[in-house]
């Protein structure tokens, strides 16, 4: 069936300028985002900081002793003999952290014994560059990757780096790299890595090149609640030295292998702008401080020279910085009340601007008037100093139930839920015009629906709804820029996730309960290989970035609305236009942009459009699928895709549950 819409492109209004922060995304420490995802390290635990394997079964006894004891998971032990083979996490000698990996062969059996780590994906005829670092007693080492083979004649007395390149004839999906040795002594390990050789300063090529398809305007790093446990000065030099520690927030193994100079590396790979966040959980303002020094200092000072010896003399010069993450929530490391937050906001903006006095800074702020009335209350006290206030959004809530409701219950709810956050952004909006002394920019830099994510992985599985929902929460931004200066959608890779990036992880919970982690130790399925599937909100992303103009225009809509369902947290909503719609303008191109969504799930709609003269041409990209629950598979990642016509001002079309981008070329 079709119906009929219209809209009128109020040419003479302009909301105001469309900034280039409106279309950007946030890359944390958590789940397979960076490690496992877009970094392109293959091992986990590669520093060996974490638990050993100690009991088979549940729980301790007498005649269920663990094969792999003393191994560090999720390392296992090759050929284990517990009378002449002892395994060691070794607390006393160690190249990195407070832990090493020691194996003693007591007595010589002339069978090789050592560790290996299976859950490696594996590419025939991919090359993998392998680095060990290793002390010993003069002892061969037999190093294997897939079905080829490194021999290290003699290990040194001290610890020194062992570095070859292997190229992998038949592909493995489960592929292992094995150490071991057959000579009686005392072997350490203090750290090992493989990687693909193709990777990109550390990341993965593939992922590479889908983050350039998209190209967000920039990066906020690195998190999130991550950061309210995370010392930057951890995360730089030389990354085999760099301690791994436990992250208390989401409890994984923490490698610092991604620091600062990674992170602005990644950003100019994909060329995006790099947005900070300080920590203001276990932070001080002279950390902060330090951190601004290291990104924009000269080599003439302490962290920019700092910043110089690890290979970067030029400054960074980031401008935009997060003080603080969700401070007012009871999860967050550093919970603090509303004034508490807003004299620590001002210790710490009035530090990091005695090294840069160009800094904009970003304070957190809270939807509406939620958390105890949170906005006014920094606002009294902060507000003459703050750039920005951070405003954080997840639409439906349904992850902590026990079971989420079905995908079919909850596509609707989905393609309604932006209508909320209008109403949200609308109220914070008023609350900061009312309680601000001066102009006072909103940043909606968290955003997505959340459904059913949860600890280890988070992954929710996005369709088609989602991606409608981006489109709504996209407009909203656009349609009120005269005051929201920037938006970031949650989460690039994996995690609630823009990227799905395989392989998946199998995980297992070590002693979670008693300060463990979560540690990866499988392969989830058996992919053929590694690979990276974009989400269908990531191809609506694409196009409302590379399809926008400086300033955004008032649009009218006369269009039949509908009514949507409950679900979570978000209410029953009884009108929800079918048609969304925002407008830019690009003056140089003399090119207007319609992003618009078709809410309707059976319904075409035939749209008419006026406003606008000397029309030339008319291409509609459009984004849909056989109904909103479909996506992007590892085997079928190009279900939804972006397809590209042209068309004339009397047969506008946008399918039903669609998005689409329409391109208007004018010749005046």
């Amino acid at each position: 069936m079709s119906t009929q819409a219209s809209i009128h492109i109020n040419t003479d209004d302009v909301i105001g300028e469309v900034h280039d922060y409106l279309y950007g995304a946030n890359l944390e420490h958590i789940g397979q985002s960076i490690y496992g995802g877009i970094w392109a390290e293959m091992l986990r635990d590669r520093k060996f900081a974490g638990h050993d394997w100690m009991y088979a079964g549940n729980s301790e006894g007498l005649h269920n002793v663990n094969s792999n004891i003393g191994v560090v998971v999720p390392w296992e032990a090759v050929n284990p003999n517990y009378e002449t083979v002892l395994f060691v996490h070794d607390n006393t000698a160690f190249y990195t952290g407070q832990q090493s990996q020691r194996i003693t062969i007591r007595q010589s059996d002339s069978e090789a014994h050592g560790i290996q780590q299976s859950g490696l994906s594996l590419r025939a005829n991919t090359s993998y560059d392998i680095r060990l670092v290793l002390k010993g007693e003069t002892q061969r080492v037999t190093v294997t990757l897939g079905e080829q083979l490194w021999e290290i004649e003699s290990v040194a007395e001290d610890w020194a780096t062992y570095e070859t390149t292997l190229t992998i004839r038949n592909s493995d999906p489960n592929g292992s790299l094995t150490i071991t040795t057959k000579e009686t002594g005392n072997l350490w390990i203090g750290c090992a890595s493989v990687m693909p050789s193709n990777h990109l300063s550390g990341f993965r090529a593939d992922v590479i090149e889908a983050l350039r398809d998209w190209q967000p305007t920039f990066l906020r790093w690195s998190g999130g609640n991550f950061v309210s446990a995370y010392h930057w000065q951890n995360g730089i030099g030389d990354r085999d030295k760099r301690p791994s520690y436990l992250d208390p927030v989401w409890h994984h193994w923490e490698s610092n292998d991604v620091g600062t100079d990674e992170f602005l590396t990644l950003c100019d790979l994909v060329e995006c702008d790099a947005l900070l966040t300080i920590n203001m959980g276990t932070g001080t303002s002279e950390e902060a401080r330090a951190w601004v020094e290291y990104c924009n200092g000269g080599v003439d000072t302490e962290y920019g020279a700092m910043r110089a010896s690890n290979g970067h003399p030029e400054p960074y010069h980031i401008k935009t910085w997060f003080v603080g993450n969700e401070q007012f929530g009871n999860w967050q490391v550093g919970h603090v009340d509303a004034e508490t937050y807003a004299h620590r906001y001002l210790e710490f903006a009035r530090a990091m601007r005695t090294v840069d006095s160009d800094l904009e800074l970003i304070a957190v702020g809270v939807p509406t008037d939620l958390y105890a009335h949170w906005n006014e209350r920094v606002l009294a006290i902060a507000g003459d100093e703050i750039d920005q206030l951070s405003v954080h959004y997840y639409s439906i809530r349904t992850e902590k139930w026990e079971t989420p409701p079905s995908p079919e219950h909850l596509y609707l709810p989905k393609i309604g839920a932006s209508c909320e956050v209008e109403q949200m952004l609308d109220e914070t909006i008023s609350i900061v015009k009312e309680k601000s002394r001066h102009e006072i920019a909103i940043a909606f830099d968290e955003w997505n629906t959340y459904c059913g994510a949860k600890a280890p992985d988070y992954i929710e599985d996005y369709n088609l709804a989602d991606a409608l929902y981006a489109g709504g929460v996209m407009n909203a931004c656009i349609n009120r820029c005269d005051v929201i200066k920037m938006s970031a959608v949650f989460n690039l890779i994996n995690v609630m996730g823009s990227y799905r990036v395989y392989p998946q992880y199998g995980w297992q919970a070590v002693n979670l309960g008693r300060g463990g982690a979560w540690v990866a130790t499988t392969i989830d399925k058996m992919q053929a290989e590694p690979r990276t599937v974009k989400m269908p909100a990531t191809l609506v992303m694409e196009l409302m970035t590379h399809y926008r103009g400086e300033v955004a225009l008032g649009t009218d809509i006369n269009c039949e609305a509908m009514s949507t369902p409950s679900a979570g947290n978000l209410p029953a909503l009884d009108k929800v236009p079918i048609i969304d719609v925002a407008t830019t303008f690009d003056s140089d191109k003399k090119q207007y942009y319609l992003s618009v969504i078709n809410r309707h799930t059976n319904d075409d709609v035939h749209l008419i459009v006026s406003g606008l003269d000397d029309v030339e041409q008319i291409r509609q990209l459009t984004i849909t699928g056989e109904s909103p629950l479909s996506t992007n598979t590892y085997d079928d990642p190009d279900s939804i895709v972006i397809e590209e016509h042209s068309i004339t001002l009397d047969a506008i079309t946008i399918p039903r549950h669609s998005f689409c981008m329409l391109v208007f070329t004018v010749s005046k």
